[in-house]
């Protein structure tokens, strides 16, 4: 099995350490981070990204915890070897371009070899070589400030890789960029990584940017508070069967990057319940339901919140539209509770019950939501199926096909009509049961 290139085990970076002005600016940060991934460490200002890719470029000492990279402690190695790590395994792209406004561009970007004795004209030939694959060779012989923004970044990106670096680290490489120079920036960094298979570790706050990465990391008050995996990636990472399972609330993650996961989950139920209402009313509703999600009220007050007039609170919705809800809402939730213990404990021994056992129960629940009469081929079709889905052996395409294909393909027959409402419907159910946050 491949080994990660990077390891981090409950590191914390900590300023000003054993003094009372002592600040932690990472907190037992746990990843794994594999040779040719694309990383994106996402968060708001503040929230340890940067202090986190510093620590991996060798900046930053840990504080507590471990820190590998190749299997080395880098912090251990004496100043010469350092900077020889720091020289050719890492290249750096920084915000705001950090070029030197006295030089060409070609001596911009040729500078890093000055420093590892290559020769002018070697120098000169690497420098002209990344220019021009990143469409800047034509101005090599003008100063920065003759550039736009979007040319000195890229210009940025032609000397990160002089050295031909293995890791490559961007820190917010776009922030300073318009919306066209963003693009022609962002493709050709994942162009480094698919082509050049060099591992990204990039610092963002823009939510735009997450579908260039393998995985994410979210980070919050100097914790990673959760690591989504981008099902639109082939992944490198090794990972168990099920653990990458992709439900709506990956998608709405995305969507809604700063929400926490429960959150998510009120938002999947809310648009589960409601189709026709006002912003307001969802609102309200919204807010209804997250009570009702975590327990804090029963299913009489759930009702109540919602019939309530808009002026006293409420959502204002119809008594037996609110009660059609509520008894909706306690089923799916009682059988994606399910889900999650059985989730949460499938590599325990101890687990309350079996896969199977768990895809039987769910099997009776669709069959009473649909009110389903199953021959006893379709039934136990039904039941491999929903054990599959909930494990991730297949994701929703798959599964709503499946409804579809005839009983001796391990199918259950059903019209597309009825296979689109139970797929639908079911990834709902999931979606309240499965975390969008991977263990490693």
């Amino acid at each position: 099995m491949a080994k990660p290139l990077i390891v981090c085990r409950d590191l914390s970076i900590i300023y000003n350490k054993g003094k009372s002005n002592e600040f932690r600016a990472l907190q037992n940060v746990n990843t794994d981070i594999y040779e040719g991934e694309y990383i994106i460490l996402f968060g708001a200002s503040g929230s340890g990204k940067s202090t986190l890719m510093y620590s991996i470029q060798g900046s930053l000492p840990p504080g507590d915890g471990t820190l590998l990279i190749r299997g080395d402690d880098i912090y251990s190695y004496p100043p010469s070897e350092r900077v020889y790590f720091q020289r050719y395994v890492m290249g750096i792209i920084f915000q705001s371009f950090n070029l030197i406004g006295s030089l060409s561009v070609l001596d911009n970007v040729a500078l890093p070899m000055i420093f590892c004795n290559a020769d002018k004209q070697t120098r000169n030939r690497r420098a002209q070589s990344l220019l021009d694959r990143f469409g800047v060779g034509h101005v090599s012989h003008k100063i920065p400030s003759m550039l736009s923004g979007g040319q000195q970044q890229r210009v940025s990106v032609a000397r990160s890789m002089v050295n031909d670096p293995k890791i490559l680290l961007a820190d917010e490489p776009t922030g300073n960029l318009d919306s066209i120079s963003t693009q022609q920036v962002m493709d050709k960094i994942d162009e480094i990584n698919t082509f050049d298979r060099r591992t990204i570790i990039m610092v963002s706050h823009n939510a735009a940017h997450l579908s260039y990465a393998h995985r994410v990391y979210y980070l919050k008050d100097g914790f990673i508070v959760r690591e989504v995996v981008n099902p639109q990636r082939k992944q490198i990472k090794p990972v168990r069967e099920g653990e990458t399972i992709v439900t709506e609330l990956e998608q709405l993650a995305r969507l809604f990057p700063y929400d926490s996961v429960e959150t998510l989950r009120v938002k999947s139920l809310v648009n589960f319940l409601t189709q026709d209402y006002t912003f307001d009313q969802i609102q309200r509703l919204e807010h209804a339901v997250a009570f009702f999600i975590t327990g804090k009220v029963d299913r009489d007050a759930f009702i109540n919140a919602l019939v309530l007039p808009m002026e006293r609170g409420g959502a204002e919705i119809p008594e037996n539209v609110a009660r059609d809800m509520a008894k909706r809402s306690e089923k799916l939730i009682e059988q994606s509770d399910d889900i999650r213990r059985f989730r949460a404990k499938k590599d325990n021994a101890g687990v309350f019950f079996s896969q199977h056992k768990l895809a039987e129960r769910l099997r009776d629940h669709l069959q009473e939501v649909y009110r389903l009469k199953l021959s006893k081929d379709q039934d136990a079709n039904l039941v491999e199926l929903v054990a599959d889905r909930v494990t991730g052996v297949i994701e929703q395409p798959e599964f709503n096909t499946r409804l579809m294909e005839g009983v001796r393909s391990k199918g259950l027959a059903l019209s597309e009509g009825e296979a689109d409402d139970m797929t639908r419907y079911f990834e709902k159910l999931i979606a309240q049961g499965v975390d969008v946050s991977y263990k490693s």
